[in-house]
């Protein structure tokens, strides 16, 4: 009896030191397959101009593709939400995190997640501000212009957006309540569609990304009245911020990388790692550069931070101008 006693004692303690010596190798060999990157818009919207050149360079890093999927349903809350709810085995992530549907959707409205406590923070990258854009032959060379034909006509101006409680929905929000107009808003799902609803003629101004409409400034397509940065920047010349112009509008376009929370420690920093050595690159400051994306590069404890000081901004301004989804 103790012989056999002596024996199960030996095999549990094998089997333990056995699936201890093999936990890290299994972590060790992570990433197996390719990586699913949620972005929570339409093909073609900014975030994709930085996502795509930075996924590609990461790739050499982690040794799989990191594939983007769009989901843009719902105004990025259906994309988020499914990050949210999948495996927290790092095979499902989820871009631009820290945009409108994170920081702006939960003070207006309910949603199927909780931003501070549903995600682990991988990376922040960069920002870029909202921009209040019309058309070259628009007869509103100014915002003044543009507010003074508001207030003459209530609702009649329309402009398209990326989605509602998005950063740029937000920014058009508040420069109604400040500037004390009304206009409509459209949501699109991206903001390529909101772009091409502008050129199009199809609604008289857009407020989207200023990096993927500003190709169409230089072309003297469209033009800027006014972007969301607290201080003017020499990435976008001849155009006024609103700070200057007299609205306290200092929105911006988080593209962040986060991934379902539990996720273990080990797969965070081995993502983080990756798109950090991918970013840091110079191909990719390239991009950055001519795509006008501002640097913003935070580590995982920095971006968690980060985030959750922005998410009280936004719940704060939106308490404090009385903003509502009214449309």
């Amino acid at each position: 009896m103790k012989s056999k006693g002596k024996i199960l004692i030996a095999v549990i303690l094998f089997s333990a030191l056995f699936l201890w010596a093999v936990q890290p190798a299994a972590m060790a060999v992570y990433p197996e397959r390719p990586i699913n990157a949620i972005m929570p818009y339409a093909p073609g919207g900014a975030p994709e101009l930085i996502f795509r050149p930075l996924l590609e360079s990461a790739r050499k890093h982690l040794g799989v593709p990191v594939v983007i999927l769009n989901k843009p349903a719902g105004g990025g809350i259906a994309g988020t939400q499914e990050v949210a709810q999948a495996k927290p085995d790092g095979y499902t992530l989820l871009l631009n995190f820290g945009g409108g549907e994170q920081l702006v959707s939960p003070h207006l409205q309910k949603v199927p997640f909780d931003t501070l406590r549903d995600f682990e923070p991988i990376i922040m990258l960069s920002y870029f501000p909202s921009g209040l854009f019309v058309r070259e032959d628009s007869p509103w060379k100014t915002i003044e212009q543009f507010i003074e034909e508001a207030k003459k006509n209530p609702g009649a101006i329309r402009y398209s957006h990326p989605g509602v409680a998005t950063v740029n929905h937000i920014s058009a929000l508040s420069l109604e309540k400040l500037a004390g107009i009304s206009i409509s808003g459209i949501p699109t799902g991206g903001g390529g569609p909101a772009l091409n609803m502008l050129l199009g003629g199809h609604v008289e101004a857009a407020q989207i990304g200023v990096p993927i409409a500003w190709p169409q400034v230089l072309a003297r397509k469209i033009r800027c009245l006014a972007y969301s940065l607290p201080q003017k920047s020499d990435f976008y010349p001849g155009s006024p911020t609103y700070v200057e112009k007299g609205f306290d509008i200092r929105t911006a376009v988080n593209q962040g990388i986060a991934a379902p929370k539990g996720t273990p420690k080990e797969i965070i920093q081995k993502l983080h790692d990756a798109f950090a050595a991918a970013f840091k690159e110079k191909s990719t400051q390239e991009v950055l550069e001519r795509i006008r994306f501002a640097p913003n590069y935070l580590n995982s404890e920095d971006a968690a931070k980060y985030i959750a000081e922005m998410y009280h901004y936004y719940g704060d301004m939106i308490k404090k101008l009385g903003v509502t989804l009214k449309k």
